[in-house]
């Protein structure tokens, strides 16, 4: 059990430079058309989960889903962003916010943007088309 909390310790360190980084060059692009979306977006670091539905029948719905934490960006009203150690090949998801507080905000979503940022990082781009009955 000592390994693994290793392992996710350094992985969240990790997350957290390229989530820096990453801020860091959103500063530097302040103001510039691609950093423009329909919402303001507020700065939201936390570990959540996300699911990928094994059929499209499942929209919204987690019985049959596989899972996995991501480290959570920034959140507006329309979506979020977020960045995953891997490349997510599905284009709907669902998302947990709150996962460790027994998950009451789900939401259903479309992955709009995903490009390659750091140290196998990917940030993706998330836009909510829904909330996800569980």
């Amino acid at each position: 059990m000592i390994a693994e909390e290793v392992v996710f310790e350094r992985e969240d360190k990790l997350a957290e430079r390229v989530l820096d980084m990453l801020d860091r060059w959103a500063e530097r692009l302040n103001g510039h058309q691609d950093q423009k979306s329909e919402f303001p977006r507020k700065r939201f670091r936390a570990r959540v989960t996300v699911y990928i539905p094994e059929t499209d029948g499942m929209a919204g719905e987690c019985a049959e889903s596989t899972s996995f934490h991501v480290w959570s960006r920034n959140l507006s009203q329309g979506g979020m962003s977020f960045i995953y150690r891997g490349h997510i090949k599905a284009e709907r998801i669902v998302v947990c916010l709150d996962p460790e507080k027994g998950g009451t905000h789900w939401y259903q979503g479309q992955l709009v943007r995903k490009r390659l940022v750091h140290n196998d990082f990917w940030e993706y781009g998330v836009k909510f088309t829904g909330t996800a009955q569980i």
